[in-house]
C-alpha cells in the first residue's frame, strides 16, 4: 500500500510566504490566479521540498477556483449572499439571517442569467479558448451550510417550526448544486480538490460534499432533514464523498451509512475514526489531524497521533490516508515537518507489512 498524505495552508500562510492577496481579483481573474499559482507551488517547495511537495519549476495551470485552499462562498453568493473579501483570508459570507418567513422568496437561480454565474462562466470561455482546458478546483459547498449563510442558526429551529419551508430551500439548493456539478464535470474529471486536495490522488472523480455544519445537528435531524439531499447528490454524480470536518463524526456516520454509492469520507479531527471505520468498512476514510494541535504538539506526540490515526481507519483493502489542513502562519515549519516526517515514517511501516 502506497500510503497519501497531504498538508493544506489557511491563506495567512500563503499571504506571508508566497505574497498572495486573496482579493476578489484572486477569485475572478484567471491569469493574477494562475500567476499566484506558481508562487504558491514555488513556496511549497522552498519550504518543504524535500517531502516531494511543490515545484521547483512550476508550469501554469488553467484553474478554477484553487486546489490551495478549502474556500467555500460561491454557491451562496449564487443564493444572494454578500462576499467580503480579505488579503490573508478566505471570502467571507455575510449571512443573509432570513427567518422562515422570508425563505420563501429566495429562488435557485437561473445560472445563464445569473450575474454571479456570468462571472464564473468568463473565466471558463477564457480558459478554455486560450489553454484549452480548464481545472475545476471550486469549493463544493454542502446543503446545509448554504442554507445556514441564508437562515444562520434559525435553520435548526425552522427544521421543526417550519419544516415544509426548510425543506423547499433546501431542495432549490440541491437542484442549484447538481447543476453546477454537471457544468463542471464537462470541464474537468476531477471536480473536489477545492473541498480537500487529497480527493484528487486517493479518490478521483469524486463528487465531495462539505457537510461542515453537520457537525452541529443530531443523526436523527440528518436522517429527517438533510439524508435526501445528500442522496439526491449521489445518485447525480458517479462516486460520492462526504467531507465531515467536525470533531465528532462518529454521531451522524449511522446516516451516512444511508447514502448510496458513497465512496469516500473525510473524518474531521478527534472523530472517533475507529467508529467510523466500523460503520463504513469499505469507504476510503481520509483521517483529518488537528492544525491546532499540530502546533502544540512534541515531535513523539504527533508521530504517536499519526500511526493511531492510520491504524485506526486502515481496512483490509488499505482505504486510508491521512491530511493536516488550515495550517496558519503562526505554526512554525519545524511543526510542520514533524507532521510530514511522521506520515513518511507511517507510510514506510505500512508498505513493509
Amino acid at each position: 500500500m502506497n500510503l497519501k498524505y497531504d498538508i493544506t495552508f489557511h491563506p495567512s500562510w500563503w499571504h506571508k510566504y508566497a505574497g498572495v492577496n486573496f482579493t476578489q481579483e484572486f477569485f475572478d481573474d484567471p491569469e493574477y490566479r494562475m500567476e499566484a499559482d506558481l508562487k504558491m507551488k514555488k513556496a511549497l517547495y522552498e519550504h518543504f521540498g524535500e517531502f516531494g511537495l511543490g515545484e521547483k519549476d512550476p508550469v501554469k495551470r488553467p484553474l478554477l477556483g484553487t486546489d490551495f485552499l478549502a474556500a467555500g462562498y460561491l454557491y451562496s453568493e449564487l443564493m444572494g449572499c454578500e462576499i467580503k473579501y480579505e488579503e490573508n483570508n478566505s471570502p467571507q459570507v455575510v449571512c443573509m439571517n432570513l427567518d422562515e418567513d422570508e425563505i420563501e422568496q429566495i429562488q435557485k437561480p437561473d445560472l445563464d442569467k445569473s450575474p454571479v454565474w456570468q462571472r464564473t462562466q468568463k473565466q471558463i470561455d477564457y480558459l478554455l479558448e486560450k489553454y484549452g482546458r480548464v481545472e475545476s478546483h471550486v469549493n463544493l459547498m454542502g446543503i446545509q451550510n448554504i442554507a445556514m449563510d441564508i437562515m444562520g442558526q434559525d435553520v435548526m429551529v425552522a427544521y421543526y417550526s417550519a419544516p415544509d419551508e426548510v425543506r423547499e430551500l433546501m431542495q432549490k439548493i440541491t437542484d442549484m448544486s447538481i447543476e453546477i456539478g454537471k457544468r463542471f464535470y464537462s470541464l474537468s474529471r476531477d471536480i473536489s480538490g477545492g473541498v480537500t486536495a487529497i480527493v484528487q490522488q486517493v479518490a478521483p472523480g469524486n463528487y465531495l460534499t462539505s457537510n461542515c455544519s453537520v457537525e452541529m445537528v443530531s443523526n436523527q435531524i440528518y436522517e429527517e432533514f438533510l439524508l435526501d439531499y445528500d442522496t439526491q447528490l449521489a445518485k447525480a454524480f458517479p462516486n460520492f464523498g462526504i467531507h465531515h470536518c467536525g470533531k465528532t463524526m462518529e454521531h451522524v456516520v449511522e446516516g451516512y451509512r444511508k447514502v448510496p454509492n458513497l465512496k469516500f469520507a473525510e473524518v474531521g479531527a478527534f472523530s472517533d475514526i475507529r467508529r467510523v471505520r466500523e460503520v463504513l468498512p469499505d469507504v476510503f476514510l481520509n483521517a483529518r489531524y488537528s492544525p491546532v494541535r499540530l502546533g502544540k504538539a512534541s515531535e513523539d506526540e504527533v508521530m504517536t497521533e499519526v500511526r493511531d490515526l492510520i491504524a485506526g481507519g486502515m481496512n483490509p483493502a488499505g482505504q486510508v490516508s491521512i491530511s493536516c489542513v488550515g495550517l496558519d502562519s503562526n505554526v512554525p515549519d519545524e511543526q510542520i515537518r514533524y507532521f510530514l516526517k511522521a506520515c513518511q515514517t507511517v507510510a514506510k511501516e505500512v508498505a513493509d507489512k
